[in-house]
């Protein structure tokens, strides 16, 4: 079965290399305009925050589906990067990025089984390295396409738990990850140096392991192997780049 889960994941590093190479040769073969030259440095810096709120006397009711919600559920999320480019319009650099998540949902009911009050709070540092390949568009150096790989790795932690007479009680996991993907993108510059850009996740696979440290089970673990092909907007980044 392990072999099997590895080659998968193999496969999917392969093709995830051959398409960053593909895109970067893309990249390079339009000569017309320089994006940005060889031997540029750049930093970026790029975040995002999401909240959703739901109270009332009665609760919220979601289609009619769960019923009575009241609670709330936060994240945040931050990345640095910095890239050297080795080419015109061809950069390597490192990413680091930090998320947290805050969920609080009370008592509720979901298709009419009751569900009871709970607390999630995870957090995850990741580190990435980048390549990354811009297309100009318009003959221009205002506007570009840019398509960025990266093999990344992760880790952090999530506390699931509840709040009973006797405290706390739920359980604490440790998480892992490892991925490579592929995330295409448009660049603007708004400045002679600084640039504005959108990104979104288009294809990623990779391994995530959990060991679990439960109040009344044990310990436990979960392995996950996954690949996605699609646009996740959910996944939407905004950021600033500097050159230099």
């Amino acid at each position: 079965m392990l072999v099997g889960v590895w080659r998968k994941v193999l496969a999917f590093f392969s093709l995830a290399a051959f398409c960053c190479v593909v895109c970067a040769q893309r990249g390079m073969a339009n000569q017309q305009v320089t994006y940005i030259e060889k031997g540029t440095v750049s930093v970026g810096l790029s975040f995002g925050f999401d909240s959703w709120n739901a109270d009332g006397d009665t609760g919220y009711d979601l289609l009619g589906i769960v019923q009575g919600l009241d609670g709330y559920v936060r994240q945040g999320n931050v990345a640095a990067s910095g890239a050297w480019f080795v080419k015109d319009n061809l950069s390597v650099g490192l990413r680091m990025g930090y998320t947290d998540t805050r969920i609080s949902v009370d008592s509720t009911s979901f298709m009419s089984l009751d569900v009871p009050d709970r607390n999630i709070m995870r957090q995850d540092v990741t580190c990435a390295l980048t390549g990354r390949g811009y297309l100009p568009l318009f003959n221009g150096r205002i506007l570009a396409l840019f398509f960025e790989g990266r093999l990344s790795g992760s880790t952090g932690y999530v506390k699931n738990y509840r709040v009973t007479e006797r405290g706390k009680e739920g359980s604490y996991s440790d998480l892992w990850s490892v991925s490579a993907g592929l995330y295409p993108g448009v660049s603007v510059f708004a400045t002679e140096r600084v640039s504005f850009e959108v990104s979104l996740p288009l294809l990623e696979g990779g391994c995530r392991w959990q060991k679990q440290n439960a109040t009344e089970s044990g310990n436990s673990t979960l392995m996950r192997t996954f690949i996605n092909f699609k646009p996740n907007l959910i996944g939407l980044r905004m950021g600033m780049v500097y050159h230099f």
